[in-house]
């Protein structure tokens, strides 16, 4: 298995999380359900140590979010 990097964590959550926007759930529920799934296909270990180790995560998890579906946050 590929090493999970926090630009793959975080391309899998934007995306997740703008479906979710679009399919009218809140911010909080559509952050949370993107966790979740992205726990599922990588691991909750995995995903903690990307969330963990990463520094300036809340810039690039804005920053991911907004290049995938401007005008959601």
């Amino acid at each position: 298995m590929v090493e999970l990097t926090l630009l793959t964590l975080l391309n899998t959550v934007a995306v997740d999380f703008c479906a979710n926007r679009n399919k009218g759930m809140d911010t909080l529920r559509s952050v949370l359900v993107a966790y979740s799934k992205a726990n599922d296909k990588y691991g909750g270990s995995n995903v903690r140590r990307v969330i963990s180790t990463s520094p300036a995560i809340e810039a690039a998890a804005i920053a991911m979010v907004v290049s995938k579906c401007p005008g959601q946050l």
